[in-house]
């Protein structure tokens, strides 16, 4: 005996890809700031205890994100609502990385731009459209 769960709308697989996106390179951040442990300019300033925590609190962020984010093709509204507070977090953390590049080096927060853009459209399309009708039905 099989429980049939509907095919889920476009919007909602596209959603899923971002947020397993947004969780691998949460996950590659963390272990490249881990790694920046041992540049010198941290080395010097004894900083390496907070950048080691920041990478892996990124880390375990990233893996988390992917986990709830497998809950969302079978329409589970928690899974939705767990999804969404972790990408809102990815996205002030963006939104910190966005500020911070734009005042330590102008012209550099490309990148930090197109991951808040990316992330913000995420959480609009997992909401509006398609995508909430189906969560409004389940």
């Amino acid at each position: 005996m099989s429980i049939e769960h509907p095919r889920p709308p476009g919007t909602v697989i596209v959603v899923v890809v971002l947020a397993y996106a947004a969780g691998v390179i949460d996950i590659l951040l963390g272990i490249l700031l881990i790694l920046l442990r041992y540049a010198d300019e941290i080395e010097q300033d004894g900083d390496q205890r907070t950048v080691t925590l920041l990478g892996a609190g990124m880390i375990l962020f990233g893996l988390l994100t992917i986990a709830l984010a497998s809950g969302l093709t079978r329409g589970r509204r928690g899974a939705r609502m767990l999804v969404t507070v972790a990408l809102a977090g990815s996205l002030l953390l963006g939104l910190v990385s966005l500020v911070s590049d734009a005042i330590s080096e102008p012209g550099s927060a490309g990148w930090s731009l197109a991951g808040v853009l990316l992330t913000g459209g995420a959480i609009a399309a997992l909401w509006f459209g398609p995508a909430g009708r189906f969560f409004a039905k389940h």
